[in-house]
C-alpha cells in the first residue's frame, strides 16, 4: 500500500511537472510556485494542513529548474506566518515574515487571506505585517560576494539579479547561476560562509570572455526587470546548505561564538547554584530540626552536653558548606554573564514611524 501511495505521488508530481514545462516560458515560469492548496488550507482555517502544504512545496522547489518569481517565493513564508498566526505561535509569525520580506523587501500581504476578516482584525494583521516590515528594514546586510568578473554567467538572488557590492538581510537565500555550459544550477544558503559562486557550474567559467551589457541601475530601486523566464536546467546539480524553514526551538538557541571558558563558567556556576537549594533542603533543614529537638531535650536534662555540642557541630557543617556552595554559584554565573555581555552589541535602531533596538551576539 505504501509503495501504492509512493508511486502515485511521484506521479503526480511528474504529470504537474510536464503540464508547467509544455507552457510558454513565461507561463512555466508563473506556475512553477503554486499557493493554491495552502491558500484553500489557510481558507478552511486548517492552519496546521496549510504548513503541512506548504513544506510540500517547499520541498518541490528545493532543487529549481527554473528562476522562480520573487515575490511568488517570498509569498510562501507570508502564508506561513499568516499560519503560526492562526495558532497563536507569534515567535514563528515574526520569524516567517522576516524570511519572506529577506527574500523581497516589496512583498505584500495576501488579499484573499483578508476575505471574512472584520475591518480591526484586517488593520490588526497588516500595521503587524508592516511592523515586521519596517524591522527587517533597519536591520544590517550580508554580502552575497558577486563575483566582478562573471564572463558569460549571469547570478540571480532569490530571482532577481543583484549589482556587485549590494547586500541582502540575514535569511535564507536562493543563489543561482546560469552556466555557459551547464545551465542554470542552485544552492539556498545564508551566507554565513562566503559562496564559491564558480564551483556551482561543473564545467567552470571562463571569466575572461565578455559578459552582455551590465544595467548597473537594475535592482536598485525595484525588482529587476530582466526577464528570468527562459533560463531552465530539467536536470539541476544542486548543492543546499541547508534550506529549511525558520523555527523556535531548544534546540536552535545557541550563542555563536561564545568562547569554551564561559560556557564551563556560567554551567559550573549554575550547578552550584543547583546543589546550594537542593543541599538545604536535604542537609540543613533536617539538620536544624535535630537542633530544636536537643534544645527540647536539653530543657528536660534528656541530653548530654557532648551529644548537643556533636547536633550544632553538624548543624554548623550543612549551613556553611551550603552557604559556600550558593556563594560560589552566584559569583561564578554572574563573572559568566558578564563575559557573555562583553560579546554582545546592541545598537539603537530608527527609521521613519519605527524606533527599536538591534543586536546581535
Amino acid at each position: 500500500m505504501l509503495w501504492l501511495i509512493g508511486l502515485s505521488q511521484a506521479w503526480s508530481q511528474e504529470t504537474a511537472s510536464s503540464v508547467i514545462d509544455s507552457l510558454e516560458p513565461a507561463l512555466a515560469q508563473k506556475a512553477y510556485i503554486d499557493h493554491n492548496q495552502v491558500l484553500e488550507a489557510l481558507k478552511r482555517d486548517n492552519a496546521k494542513d496549510a504548513l503541512k502544504r506548504s513544506e510540500e512545496l517547499r520541498d518541490a522547489i528545493s532543487c529549481p529548474q527554473r528562476i522562480p518569481l520573487t515575490e511568488e517565493l517570498a509569498m510562501i513564508w507570508v502564508h506561513r506566518g499568516y499560519a503560526h498566526h492562526l495558532l497563536e505561535k507569534d515567535d514563528q509569525v515574526q520569524l516567517a515574515w522576516e524570511q519572506a520580506f529577506s527574500i523581497s523587501p516589496y512583498v505584500q500581504f495576501d488579499s484573499t487571506l483578508l476575505e471574512g476578516l472584520s475591518e480591526p482584525e484586517q488593520e490588526d494583521l497588516l500595521n503587524r505585517f508592516e511592523q515586521m516590515r519596517r524591522l527587517v528594514e533597519a536591520q544590517g546586510v550580508v554580502d552575497p560576494g558577486i563575483p566582478e568578473q562573471l564572463g558569460e554567467a549571469k547570478v540571480f538572488l532569490n530571482g532577481r539579479s543583484l549589482s556587485l557590492g549590494q547586500g541582502l538581510k540575514p535569511g535564507e537565500h536562493l543563489a543561482q547561476i546560469v552556466c555557459p555550459e551547464d545551465g542554470l544550477q542552485s544552492r539556498w544558503t545564508t551566507f554565513e560562509e562566503p559562496l564559491d559562486w564558480f564551483a556551482m557550474c561543473p564545467s567552470g567559467v571562463d571569466t575572461t570572455a565578455e559578459s552582455g551589457e551590465e544595467d548597473m541601475f537594475d535592482g536598485l530601486f525595484g525588482p529587476s526587470l530582466e526577464n528570468t523566464a527562459q533560463y531552465y536546467n530539467p536536470e539541476p546539480i544542486c548543492q543546499s546548505e541547508g534550506f529549511s524553514f525558520p523555527s523556535f526551538s531548544l534546540t536552535s538557541l545557541q550563542l555563536p561564538d561564545v568562547e569554551p571558558k564561559v560556557l564551563v563558567t556560567m554551567g559550573g556556576g549554575m550547578s552550584l547554584v543547583l546543589g546550594g537549594v537542593v543541599s538545604y533542603y536535604v542537609w540543613v533543614t533536617p539538620a536544624h530540626n535535630k537542633v530544636l529537638e536537643a534544645r527540647d531535650l536539653a530543657e528536660a536534662q534528656s541530653i548530654d552536653q557532648a551529644q548537643a555540642r556533636k547536633i550544632s557541630q553538624q548543624f554548623n557543617t550543612a549551613r556553611y558548606a551550603t552557604l559556600g556552595m550558593l556563594a560560589t554559584g552566584t559569583a561564578l554565573t554572574g563573572y559568566g554573564t558578564i563575559l557573555t555581555i562583553q560579546q554582545v552589541s546592541m545598537t539603537p535602531i530608527w527609521t521613519p514611524g519605527w524606533i527599536g533596538v538591534n543586536g546581535q551576539f
